[in-house]
């Protein structure tokens, strides 16, 4: 009997050890399906493999135009995807076709729930530890630069949170990534692709 008694208990602990919180999954959804592949397509083929895993609801996919940049009924020259499940929600677009020089990834998971903006930051901390960098350019949002781009003059490659402008510590919040690069042409924004450069260390 006492047996039994320490075999559950042992499985109970076990179970509380491993269960996943949810800045953990949240920050292990945006590394697995974000941040590891290596090309754009990759990242939307990571996002169609874990929702076909995780039997993910698709909300939409298809064209549309690129994300952020107040042009909702510009040209569609990216594509995203957007799926729910558990209440989370995963939204990848990339741009399709692939225009030269010019990057334009995004990434979100939101969940339903707030968060505790610290436990999110210890989250994102402990899956990347020394491969990101604090970002203290921005004011409005927490911000990391990858390490090894930051180096090589790269600021466009970036996880980020919105701040709640109440300053609370628990907050809704979605967490964001994004790997934009512009083209070396004075037809683009030149003070956005300033941006995302920063200087070579």
């Amino acid at each position: 009997m006492r047996f039994t008694a320490a075999l559950i208990s042992t499985q109970l602990l076990a179970s509380a050890v491993s269960a996943e919180t949810l800045p953990d999954k949240v920050v292990s959804v945006l590394k697995d399906v974000c941040v590891t592949p290596t090309s754009s397509e990759a990242m939307l083929a990571a996002g169609e493999k874990l929702a076909a895993a995780e039997n993910w609801k698709l909300v939409r996919s298809g064209p549309a135009p690129v994300p952020i940049m107040h042009n909702e009924k510009g040209e569609k020259v990216a594509f995203e995807s957007v799926w729910e499940l558990d209440g989370l929600k995963l939204y990848v677009s990339i741009l399709r076709p692939s225009i030269p020089g010019f990057r334009y990834d995004l990434c979100m998971v939101a969940p339903d729930a707030d968060i505790d903006v610290d436990h999110l930051s210890q989250a994102i901390h402990r899956k990347f530890g020394s491969a990101l960098t604090s970002d203290k350019r921005y004011r409005v949002r927490q911000s990391w630069l990858f390490t090894d781009e930051k180096v090589r003059g790269n600021c466009g490659k970036q996880i980020y949170f919105p701040r709640s402008s109440a300053g609370n510590a628990v907050q809704s919040i979605a967490l964001f990534f994004s790997n934009v690069a512009y083209p070396d042409d004075p037809q683009w924004d030149t003070a956005r692709a300033d941006f995302t450069r920063c200087p070579v260390q």
